[in-house]
Formats: C-alpha cells, structure tokens, sequence
C-alpha cells in the first residue's frame, strides 16, 4: 500500500511487486446527518499504544482540546478530553460528520515507508477536512484537500484556518472525497487485484 515500499520490495526479490493503496467503502462512507453528540470543533479517532501521537501532542500543545476517540489516553491528557474508548466502524460516519475537523497521524513505521493512512480516506469520503501530520505523498495523492503540520504552530494555523472559514474548509473536503471516488474504493482496488493476477498469470481459467 505504499509505492516507496513497493520500490523497496522490488530491490528485494524477483517476485512481481504490485501497489495496491488504502482505499474505502463509499457505501458506509459518505456524509450523514451530524449528531450533536458527536459536535466537536476539533477531534481525534486514535488509540495510543503507549505512544503521545504527534496530533495530540502538538494540538494540546498549541492550546488546543481535541475531543479523543481511543484507547489508552488516561495517562497522557486531561481525561475530560475523552469521549469514548472505542467507537464502532458502522458509528465513524457520523462522528465525521458531525466534527469541525479531523486530526490523523501515523506511526513512524507508516510515514518512513510512505504508507498513507486509511482514515484519511475515509474521512474525505464523509466531507470531513483533515489536518494530517506531513507526508510528500499526502499532497500527492489529495492536493490541498489535506491541510499538513509538522508542529504545534503549523497544526494550530492548518485548524485555525479550517474552523476560521468552514465554507472554504468543506469545499476543500468535497474535492478530496472526488479524488477518493474516483480512484480510491474498495471496488477500485478489486478491479486493480483482477488486472494484476491476470497481468501475472495467476487467473485460473476454465
């Protein structure tokens, strides 16, 4: 799911080394009706491994209370900032739908290889604007559909400028859901799967 690694892969072995990305399902991911339970001017969906994700870290730093879906926060922030431990796949629609703005990171693992969160793609497909700590292959593959950061002060202005004018925010979100129906499903990557195994000879044939 990562072209970089891909390239890695293919100075590795003789194998066929295909990219198949991230991608989404457009029928449990698109924008619903917002629930006030669920209205937050800045959130996250993340849990921590033990680990004080970049968006968090940089967004309590630059005074910001991002609303916190996930586990295991407790012990890192003020436990008022979260909402809920675990929320539901069928549930993340509406929860994006009903937030001013998504902050998503990525292990360190993920961004050394170029490998670009899902949530990313499922947030966009819901109209949701994200703020996204910075990877060249974010713009990429969104534009500027996908504001980055790479501190507190530039996450801080990415969410200033979001919450500051929606309107411009949303248009930039509804670009980014274009580019994910248009290339980005799950029925785009079995498409993908299909041409590959019959590229490589791997279809059985009757």
């Amino acid at each position: 799911a990562s072209e970089a690694f891909a390239e890695a892969l293919r100075s590795r072995t003789s194998t066929p080394v295909e990219v198949m990305l991230q991608a989404t399902d457009p029928f449990r991911f698109h924008r619903v009706t917002p629930d006030p339970r669920h209205s937050h001017a800045v959130a996250v969906v993340a849990m921590t491994r033990h680990v004080f994700r970049p968006a968090v870290r940089d967004a309590v730093e630059a005074g910001l209370r991002p609303a916190i879906y996930g586990a295991e926060w407790r012990d890192l922030v003020d436990p008022a900032l979260i909402v809920a431990p675990y929320v539901h796949n069928h549930r993340l629609p509406v929860v994006y739908s009903s937030i001013g703005v998504l902050l998503n990171d990525h292990w360190n693992a993920m961004r050394g290889l170029g490998f670009v969160s899902n949530r990313i793609f499922d947030a966009l497909a819901c109209e949701t604007p994200v703020v996204s700590d910075h990877m060249p292959e974010i713009p990429a593959l969104f534009g500027d559909a996908v504001a980055t950061f790479d501190g507190p002060e530039s996450l801080r202005a990415a969410v200033d400028e979001v919450l500051d004018d929606p309107v411009s925010a949303r248009v930039r979100a509804q670009k980014g859901r274009d580019v994910v129906l248009d290339g980005h499903t799950f029925s785009h990557r079995a498409e993908e799967l299909v041409r590959h195994l019959t590229a490589h000879d791997l279809v059985r044939r009757p």
